[in-house]
């Protein structure tokens, strides 16, 4: 049987542009003297699979658990829609550096040149951000032509919009969009479960392995939506009031949704397809079991109820299948 909530322990990865600041912010367990980029909170993709911290199914990851449990743990409307594939992917972000100007392709190019399954939308919500910003979308009047030209030119970042970022500010990231997170912003971000990137620029640095990463330009220029406005950062206050808690729904995208909540007192959650909650700011009791703080990230198995007690005042993000 599984239990009503799952404690999820992060599969945490290296990346060269990564920091310290999810042990320092969000309490996870980094390993010494390695910069960590991504806190994969809440995946099955495989090799990065995250575990069940505590309870009766501790230890064993997600994809053995959706292999084990199928619809019973992520609803039927998911496995009607995907099998036992697991759809979404959910991670904490530090960009100590700038990560690589770049773009991500949709499903119909990701399954046409057999890349895999998914292509990636995805969603961001700024957690922490000293004087940051972040790329995203095109300068206007910037065609397939000029682009290319600036990127034999080495001018890509001349033709990017850049936008300054602050706490609660949310990000929308179609398929198509030329985008980058950049130097002392953190993010929480939900998307298809794909590690499908093509880099367009990548500073001339070298990776971690001290060599030069892969550019994919072809690729990119493939896939680039040229025509589609910039997504603009809007500020969770302008998405969302007491009574409607939604950041990113239905009319933005069909594979997930994305909600916000800073109860006052209890408050309980069900969902008809499985969820995940992850507590931002704050201290609560889960399911009165469960103690839940700053960074803490808890799978919800589909039509389970979750009582968010909250201890002090709490800030928390929960994501569901689209």
């Amino acid at each position: 049987m599984i239990p009503d909530l799952l404690p999820l322990k992060p599969y945490l990865r290296e990346t060269v542009w990564g920091g310290r600041s999810l042990g320092t912010h969000y309490n996870k367990a980094l390993p010494p003297d390695v910069p960590i980029g991504e806190s994969w909170e809440v995946s099955a993709y495989k090799g990065m699979e995250s575990i069940v911290a505590d309870g009766p199914l501790a230890g064993q990851n997600l994809a053995d658990l959706v292999a084990t449990y199928g619809a019973d743990l992520l609803g039927q409307r998911v496995i009607q829609r995907y099998g036992t594939e697991f759809p979404l992917l959910i991670k904490l972000l530090d960009a100590r550096d700038d990560l690589s100007i770049q773009v991500h392709p949709d499903d119909t190019y990701t399954r046409a040149k057999n890349l895999g399954t998914y292509g990636k939308t995805e969603a961001w919500y700024i957690l922490k951000s000293d004087h940051g910003r972040v790329a995203c979308g095109l300068k206007a009047g910037v065609d397939k032509h000029s682009f290319a030209s600036s990127i034999r030119e080495n001018r890509v970042q001349d033709t990017v919009q850049f936008f300054d970022v602050q706490e609660g500010d949310v990000i929308f990231v179609p398929p198509g969009t030329v985008h980058a997170l950049c130097q002392n912003v953190m993010i929480y971000e939900v998307q298809q479960s794909s590690d499908l990137t093509f880099r367009i620029y990548d500073y001339n640095r070298p990776g971690t392995d001290g060599k030069p990463r892969e550019l994919h330009i072809d690729r990119a220029l493939d896939v680039i939506a040229f025509n589609a406005p910039a997504p603009e950062p809007q500020h969770h206050s302008h998405l969302a009031t007491d009574a409607n808690a939604t950041l990113i729904g239905a009319e933005d995208t069909e594979y997930f949704r994305l909600e916000r909540f800073a109860p006052a007192g209890t408050i309980q959650h069900t969902y008809p397809t499985f969820a995940a909650l992850t507590i931002l700011a704050g201290q609560a009791r889960l399911n009165k079991a469960h103690k839940a703080q700053t960074g803490d990230t808890f799978f919800i198995p589909a039509n389970r109820t979750v009582t968010v007690s909250p201890e002090e005042q709490v800030e928390y993000l929960i994501s569901s299948c689209g």
